[in-house]
């Protein structure tokens, strides 16, 4: 029997092991904020140490390690590097979940728990796919390489950037990566998001003499009001961006919900928190916003922002600073791996997925404004950042099945 049938023979014997896995990973709470990690990270560490594997410990913030292992094949070839992240978002209010959020519940053939799908399911596919592959690794070609980061949910500093602007090793030849897509869709790029404080001061004063001083709160509203008008901007998507995210329409749509397409190829707004004000009868003589802006691709950060201003602008006593941001990016959609990464999800999952644009982001965008291709295949995002938050068992073992027999197939191909 040939390497690639043994290793599709042992991911379907192992279809306990890996759920168990999966759970094990769940009951780890990795909350960020805080973002301290070192109890899952130990526990991955002593995971690897157990199959004989060799890793790095990469650590510029103690309480958020990151883990890189590598190995090379039998021979040269292509180097693909495997990613995913260990933090996740807070549980919140637990009194809102039918369950414990980190019991690693599983119920209806459905796995429930903080982080399950942001990306503790996709995590296990990059681990489990490294060792699979490292137990054949004198049949392959290439090298392949394993990087798990700790800080992806506060924007990656620490994390991914990191890696990559310190350890060489990690940039690769393509990137494969476990976060949410459905199964549906691969995703080759996603929209850039700008996050910006708002700070809006007046004189205040007593809540009766309403004619001496303006009130930052409502000055706050009309702002609200005025930034919804960037989300009708002109703009055009390229071309051949804009043919792909159409023949995903039906597809996206289908599992994130109507008008999800439609999210994807515009510019939103969210005001994410508002406050302001000391006490009812007083003028509020200040108001704090903070505003999320989605670019799809095709609008520029700098332009976003440029327009931003011009809005702000209009508003006496009114400032602010940059919280976080970067470009809309994307990568070839006909590459290699989106054609393997469809075959084997054809195969596995009776699916074939679309190449298409992702609403939120990724760490796959260090890669890709490095130019290196890097996609994303996980499951379904259900309940992601709410209660109840799970994926089914189909989709958590489908991602393990597409990742490793894709990774395979990359570095034979």
């Amino acid at each position: 029997m040939d390497p690639r049938s043994r290793l599709q023979e042992q991911l379907l014997r192992d279809r306990e092991r890996i759920i168990t896995f999966v759970r094990d990973l769940v009951r780890i709470p990795s909350e960020n904020p805080p973002g301290d990690t070192t109890e899952l990270y130990a526990f991955v560490a002593d995971f690897l140490r157990k199959q004989g594997l060799d890793f790095e410990t990469i650590a510029p913030v103690p309480e958020w390690p990151n883990l890189v292992a590598s190995f090379d094949g039998g021979r040269g070839g292509k180097h693909l590097v495997l990613n995913g992240h260990l933090d996740i978002f807070p549980a919140g209010d637990r009194s809102r979940w039918s369950m414990d959020p980190y019991a690693g519940e599983v119920r209806d053939n459905r796995l429930y728990g903080r982080g399950v799908s942001d990306m503790k399911a996709g995590t296990a596919a990059s681990i489990l796919t490294y060792l699979y592959l490292s137990r054949i690794r004198e049949s392959l070609p290439g090298k392949l390489t394993l990087t798990l980061v700790s800080d992806e949910e506060t924007g990656g500093v620490w994390g991914t950037k990191y890696l990559l602007e310190n350890h060489p090793g990690t940039l690769g030849d393509c990137v494969l990566n476990g976060e949410p897509s459905t199964p549906r869709t691969i995703r080759f790029g996603e929209k850039g998001p700008l996050w910006i404080n708002v700070e809006l001061q007046t004189p205040g004063g007593h809540g009766a003499y309403t004619h001496q001083s303006p009130n930052a709160i409502k000055r706050g509203a009309r702002l609200v009001r005025e930034l919804e008008t960037l989300t009708e901007l002109p703009f055009e998507i390229p071309a051949d961006v804009n043919e792909k995210i159409e023949a995903a329409r039906s597809a996206l749509d289908e599992v994130l919900g109507f008008g999800a397409t439609d999210v994807v190829k515009s510019i939103t707004l969210n005001i994410g928190v508002i406050n302001g004000g000391d006490k009812v009868n007083m003028i509020a003589a200040d108001c704090h916003l903070e505003v999320d802006l989605r670019a799809p691709v095709g609008v520029p950060a700098k332009r976003l922002l440029s327009e931003f201003e011009r809005v702000l602008n209009k508003y006496e006593g009114a400032s602010y600073t940059i919280a976080g941001g970067h470009d809309a990016n994307v990568c070839d959609p006909n590459h290699q791996m989106v054609r393997i990464l469809a075959d084997n999800a054809q195969s596995v999952r009776d699916v074939r997925p679309y190449p298409a644009i992702s609403i939120g982001g990724t760490d796959c965008r260090f890669w890709r404004e490095r130019g290196i291709p890097a996609y994303v295949y996980g499951p379904t995002p259900y309940g992601m950042g709410a209660p109840d938050e799970h994926v089914t068992l189909d989709d958590l073992l489908g991602t393990v099945h597409v990742h490793a027999l894709s990774a395979y197939d990359y570095l034979m191909g």
